[in-house]
C-alpha cells in the first residue's frame, strides 16, 4: 500500500542527531527527524527536537561560565588562600548529568539550522539548512489540503529514524564530536495507523499554565522514538501531519499475566501517535513566505 510513498517520503525525510557530552564526560547521542520542505533548504521538524537542543545549549553555557568562573579566582588568589576556597564553595557546580559539550548533525556535515520560526502551541518549528544542496534530495514533498477529504479513516504512514543508537565520540584536539562509521546509513523506519481524531491540545512537556493549543491529528499506532519531526503521510505520499509524540490511552483494565496469575495487575493501555495538524503546517509556511507544494484535493 505505501511502497511507492515510502520511496517518495524518503527522499524527504532527514535524520536529525543531537550529541552531548556530560559535565562527568559521557557522549550520547539522541535521533529525531526533519522533513525537507523545498530546495531551498527549508525543513520542518517538531519544536520540542529544538527545546530539547536550546536546553543543552544553555547547559553548555552555564558549564563554561562556571569554568570560567573557577580559572578567574585561581589566577587571581593564591592557591591556598581562604577566600579563594570559600568563593569556589559558593560556586553552583553544574549536574554531572548537565551538558558541557553539544551539537545538532541536520542529516549533512557542516549543515546549520537557521532563520528559525517557530509555533510551539503546535509543537512545530521551521528553518533553513545552509549549506544545502538541493541535488541531494530527489524529490520535495506536496502538503495535503486540509479543507479537502481530511477525514478519519484514512490509511497514513509515519517515517523516522527509530532502533538505531548512536554512539558519539569527543575529539578534544579538534573540540568537535565525532560520529563513528557504524552510525551510517541511519535507517529509517515505517509505521502505518489510521486516521482516528482530531484534537486541540497543549504541546508534549508543556509546563502547567501555559498558553495555547494546538491542532493535532490522532493515529491508530504510536509514533517511535526518532520519528519525532518526520512526515506522516498516504498512500500518494501527500504529507498530512509531522509526528510530533505519542499518547497512551488506558484501556480501563488490568489482567493479571498466566505466569504469575497472584501477581500486580498491569495496567493496559492503547498507544497512539499524535501528529501536527497540516492545518498548521501549511499556516507556519504561509506566513514564513516558504515556497511548498500543495495537493489539489
Amino acid at each position: 500500500m505505501f511502497v511507492q510513498a515510502l520511496r517518495l517520503a524518503s527522499a524527504f525525510t532527514r535524520p536529525v542527531v543531537i550529541s552531548t557530552r556530560s559535565a562527568r564526560g559521557e557522549c550520547r547521542g539522541v535521533v529525531a527527524a526533519c522533513t525537507v520542505v523545498n530546495r531551498d533548504g527549508w525543513v520542518l521538524t517538531a519544536a520540542h527536537v529544538l527545546g530539547l537542543l536550546r536546553r543543552f545549549e544553555e547547559e553548555a553555557d552555564r558549564f563554561r561560565a562556571y569554568r570560567a568562573e573557577v580559572r578567574d579566582l585561581e589566577r587571581a588568589t593564591a592557591s591556598f588562600d581562604t577566600a579563594r576556597k570559600r568563593k569556589l564553595r559558593h560556586l553552583e557546580v553544574p549536574a554531572p548529568d548537565s551538558a558541557r559539550d553539544c551539537s545538532a548533525w541536520w542529516g549533512a556535515d557542516g549543515a546549520v539550522l537557521k532563520d528559525i520560526r517557530l509555533m510551539p502551541a503546535s509543537d512545530l518549528a521551521l528553518g533553513r539548512l545552509e549549506p544545502f544542496d538541493p541535488a541531494a534530495v530527489a524529490h520535495y514533498p506536496a502538503f495535503k489540503v486540509p479543507d479537502a477529504d481530511y477525514a478519519p479513516g484514512r490509511g497514513l504512514c509515519r517515517l523516522g529514524f527509530p532502533f538505531h543508537e548512536i554512539a558519539p565520540t569527543w575529539d578534544e584536539a579538534r573540540g568537535a564530536f565525532v560520529l563513528p562509521p557504524e552510525t551510517f546509513p541511519i535507517p529509517s523506519f515505517p509505521i502505518e495507523g489510521m486516521l482516528t481524531r482530531f484534537m486541540s491540545a497543549p504541546p508534549p512537556e508543556a509546563a502547567d499554565g501555559d498558553a495555547g493549543r494546538g491542532t493535532y491529528i490522532e493515529t491508530s499506532s504510536p509514533g517511535l522514538q526518532g520519528q519525532s519531526g518526520g512526515p506522516v503521510f498516504d498512500a500518494s505520499g501527500a504529507v498530512w501531519a509531522i509526528q510530533s509524540h505519542t499518547r497512551h490511552l488506558p484501556l480501563g483494565f488490568r489482567p493479571r499475566t498466566p505466569e504469575e496469575p497472584k501477581g500486580p495487575a498491569m495496567h493496559q493501555f492503547l498507544n497512539v501517535g499524535i501528529g501536527v495538524h497540516a492545518e498548521a503546517i501549511l499556516a507556519l509556511l504561509d506566513e514564513a513566505g516558504v515556497a511548498h507544494e500543495r495537493t489539489a484535493d
